[in-house]
């Protein structure tokens, strides 16, 4: 099959944009034409997969990297949140609709955070649809969050963010001629297929989900337009400590631990300190310690013997295709959910950022480092995750959609 015309819209974060770049440079590469809808900050890491891209104005942050996640969630924090983030999903409607509608794409691919506009738009042109999930799913029987939703106070259905939210999402689908959609069936609406970009051996409750959830597993790609990294030239261990590609509250006391953790260490350790730390917060650097506001994760990873994240499932997921058992200080209630699986399968240790000390993930990354179990466990993953051919089996499913359809 080739030929078709894949049409997909992103949210504009690196953890959600980067697995899906192997998938488009996989579809181009077997002659279809590919349409990809992103903000523009993402513009050149698309382009470069040989897609079409078609670029709209973000209302979110340029750079995540830049903003402070509270340690402590808030009800405000989770309602102002969710009207943001579907005011930026649905920031590219008005110019892919008019662009596409003479070019209707065969079918549109979208991702379960920023799906507005994708979603909208294939109901509204009778396309099918495939669905993108970056972190582990959700089936009918198994639900790995809902002991972290049950811990947290939900806002009141009539604050103000809320309210906004209700009416910026019925007026947009009434003016669509879509009034006969509830927002609720818009929002909840099943999919016949869903791209998962998690290993089956890690997301939890696999075998309670049929096929209409593909796990292709991670899809990394050479990443080339992030830049290189050279490793020294001797032998010693290499370390990558960072936090992705997000900012979070107390995020210079977590690299002042890691540096006194690790920084004497016969080791060389790589520092991505993004853009809320800078080197003078951590005092005198040894001579085996670099620090950058970013680092090419992959590139740091196929060298790497350690790796000190947050359990963002991007950077659990690179580290496992790498063969690295991570050490995770999780940020997040979804970095917990990570962070559990984890330790549950044996593939690495997690310390709750209350409880990190410079001790503490010093044992942690020597104990881990030492664990010829964990390692072997993390190596066969790593072997099933290079087997699974991610970025062919999603562009099969994707070619497939369309066939059935």
């Amino acid at each position: 099959m080739s030929g078709l015309h894949i049409a997909f819209f992103n949210y504009p974060a690196h953890g959600h944009v980067n697995p899906t770049l192997p998938v488009a440079a996989e579809l181009v590469r077997r002659g279809h034409r590919v349409t990809y809808v992103v903000a523009g900050q993402f513009a050149e890491a698309v382009a470069a997969t040989g897609a079409d891209v078609l670029t709209y104005e973000s209302v979110v942050p340029k750079a995540w990297n830049t903003v402070a996640i509270p340690q402590k969630v808030t009800a405000d924090d989770i309602a102002e949140a969710s009207v943001t983030h579907l005011t930026e999903a649905l920031a590219p409607l008005d110019k892919v609709a008019a662009q596409l509608d003479g070019d209707r794409p065969d079918v549109m691919v979208y991702d379960a955070f920023g799906y507005a506009t994708g979603r909208l738009l294939a109901r509204k042109w009778r396309l099918p649809s495939v669905l993108c999930a970056t972190t582990i799913a959700v089936s009918e029987k198994c639900n790995p969050y809902a002991e972290f939703a049950a811990s947290m106070t939900p806002p009141d259905p009539e604050h103000p963010a809320l309210v906004k939210h209700r009416e910026l999402l019925r007026g947009t689908l009434d003016a669509h001629g879509l009034g006969d959609w509830s927002n609720e069936e818009f929002t909840g609406a099943a999919e016949e297929r869903t791209l998962c970009f998690v290993a089956p051996e890690f997301q939890p409750g696999v075998e309670t989900f049929d096929e209409r959830t593909v796990f292709v597993g991670p899809c990394i790609g050479d990443r080339a337009h992030q830049g290189g990294w050279q490793r020294p030239d001797d032998d010693r261990p290499v370390a990558l400590v960072a936090l992705g590609s997000f900012g979070y509250e107390n995020q210079a006391a977590f690299y002042r631990d890691a540096l006194a953790a690790l920084g004497d260490l016969p080791w060389h350790i790589v520092m991505s300190l993004g853009s809320l730390v800078t080197p003078d917060d951590l005092g005198p650097l040894p001579p085996n310690v670099e620090t950058h506001p970013w680092v090419p994760q992959p590139a740091v990873l196929r060298h790497a013997s350690s790796f000190v994240s947050h359990a963002g499932m991007g950077s659990t997921m690179e580290s496992l295709s790498f063969g690295v058992p991570p050490v995770v200080v999780p940020r997040t209630g979804e970095q917990d959910v990570v962070a559990g699986r984890l330790t549950e399968l044996g593939l690495g240790r997690a310390i709750a950022p209350d409880e990190l000390t410079a001790e503490g993930l010093r044992a942690a990354v020597l104990g881990l480092a030492a664990d010829e179990e964990a390692r072997g466990r993390v190596r066969e993953l790593s072997a099933s995750i290079a087997a699974r051919r991610g970025p062919a089996l999603a562009a099969d499913t994707v070619e497939a959609r369309c066939a059935a359809s």
